[in-house]
């Protein structure tokens, strides 16, 4: 992509003891959103909060919590915590520090976390994310995913979407995707 510059970058997999990590990752790149007026201040206690890291602690103790490092610094950059849900792959989260967006990196944790999804045997793989966000819905569908039918959207992943709905700006631009493998 033009403006883009590459980052080598190595995946390495993540243990249940690196949630707080990723948590960092994820915080600081949800710090962009505030560009399209999406912010939160959640506490450490919250009910949203909290299921993300139960979920992503049985991401990495299954193996789908997977970092990117960079291979200069040894410093990890991005992350992917991929889980199953209704017999899809399901990508919990995918994140990017800002300091390291358009370099390639969440691209190369895509490419992953589809490799890792066709490697268990999954069909599909399916998300949550935003449809009016300049970088996700539309980048999702560059990728192929396409917008899952409200009334198809399985148990689990629409249990995450109510979550998501009740607590996250904007409910109402809340989706879940899909991508055939």
């Amino acid at each position: 992509m033009p403006g883009m510059t590459k980052t080598p970058c190595i995946l390495v997999p993540g243990t249940p003891a690196d949630v707080a990590t990723a948590f960092e990752i994820d915080d600081a790149a949800f710090a962009h959103y505030g560009e399209v007026g999406i912010t939160v201040d959640f506490g450490d206690d919250h009910p949203l909060l909290m299921a993300e890291e139960n979920a992503w602690r049985g991401c990495a103790a299954q193996g789908g919590l997977v970092f990117a490092d960079t291979k200069a610094k040894g410093a990890r950059v991005g992350f992917f915590a991929l889980s199953a849900a209704e017999g899809a792959g399901y990508l919990e989260q995918i994140a990017v520090l800002p300091s390291h967006i358009r370099q390639g990196i969440g691209g190369q944790l895509m490419t992953e976390v589809i490799a890792m999804a066709r490697r268990r045997g999954h069909e599909d793989l399916v998300l949550t994310t935003y449809d009016h966000v300049p970088w996700n819905k539309r980048y999702y569908e560059r990728l192929g995913f396409v917008t899952i039918p409200a009334d198809q959207v399985g148990p689990t992943v629409q249990g995450d979407l109510d979550k998501q709905r009740r607590y996250l700006p904007m409910p109402d631009h809340r989706i879940a995707m899909r991508l055939a493998l």
